[in-house]
């Protein structure tokens, strides 16, 4: 997971959070539970109700660009975290004699995680 994410996740558990197990299920940035919880509350019946009135925005009210996922492909790779530098011959020669070889290639892309995605410009901050 990426790291800013996890740190993320950490500030919505709070003293929960123990790097246990999974499912963590979230509703908007409510913390609902495990699996236990879930099952439990899906039960009685209560785990419908919370996701109708749900932080999601409901199916009507999800965001187009992202579905309510908060995040999308990056744009500037394509989700693929790389991308191809061209320099012209003048910079080519340069870095050849300065031995910086990194300025040209395939390089890490700025723009995204490491998973190549980037928050939804749509509906994130």
């Amino acid at each position: 997971m990426h790291s800013g994410f996890k740190e993320e996740l950490r500030e919505l558990m709070k003293e929960g959070f123990s790097g246990g197990g999974l499912p963590r299920v979230f509703i908007g940035r409510k913390y609902i539970g495990g699996a236990e919880e879930i099952r439990r509350m899906h039960e009685e019946g209560l785990l419908e109700k919370m996701v109708e009135g749900g932080g999601g925005g409901g199916v009507g009210g999800a965001c187009e660009a992202c579905g309510d996922i908060r995040f999308v492909p990056c744009e500037t790779c394509s989700g693929s975290c790389k991308i191809y530098c061209e320099g012209d011959d003048e910079e080519l020669e340069e870095l050849e004699e300065s031995e910086e070889s990194n300025e040209y290639g395939f390089q890490r892309c700025p723009d995204c995680n490491e998973n190549g995605l980037i928050r939804c410009p749509s509906c994130c901050d």
